[in-house]
């Protein structure tokens, strides 16, 4: 004979199993939000790393141009948006350095368009600017932050110096 349930016990395991089900809703909404988050940490640091590359090309190609850099051909206030007349890819047309600054800076600038969203940048001399120092150079660069589904929601910087 099979005992019968007292009327206390009744649909007690009913009660267990919608306390589980609170707590795993719970636990699957919080679950979500840390996806989003993670979602947006990398979506910053994957923008962060593309800045940082821009800036380190950028430098490489100062480093190559040494005589453009002290006459300050590299000093750039805002990107331009206007292709150089010598992009100084033609062997047969040999570039001054000031056009090959140029060159750099437009190509500098098609990188930050093609890798940012909504992008500026500034190089300027950390102290004053002379053709007889070495000053160091600050390479500024900055964009519109957003969130994974695209949403604007703040500016991001990247500096970094360029010792020459």
């Amino acid at each position: 004979m099979i005992p019968r349930p007292t009327l206390s016990s009744w649909g007690f395991s009913l009660i267990e199993a919608l306390v589980a089900m609170v707590v795993i809703a719970v636990g699957l909404l919080g679950l979500a939000a840390m996806v989003t988050a993670g979602l947006r940490s990398n979506q910053v640091a994957n923008l962060q790393s593309l800045a940082a590359i821009d800036a380190g090309n950028i430098a490489g190609l100062m480093s190559a141009n040494p005589s453009g850099v002290a006459a300050g051909d590299y000093v750039l206030a805002s990107l331009p948006t206007a292709a150089p007349a010598n992009l100084c890819q033609v062997s047969t047309s040999p570039c001054s350095s000031s056009e090959e600054a140029q060159a750099d800076l437009w190509s500098f600038a098609q990188n930050l368009e093609g890798n940012l969203p909504d992008p500026s940048a500034q190089i300027q001399c950390a102290v004053a600017c002379s053709s007889t120092t070495d000053a160091p150079m600050v390479i500024t660069i900055t964009w519109t932050s957003q969130t994974p589904n695209g949403k604007a929601i703040g500016s991001a910087s990247y500096s970094t110096v360029y010792q020459p």
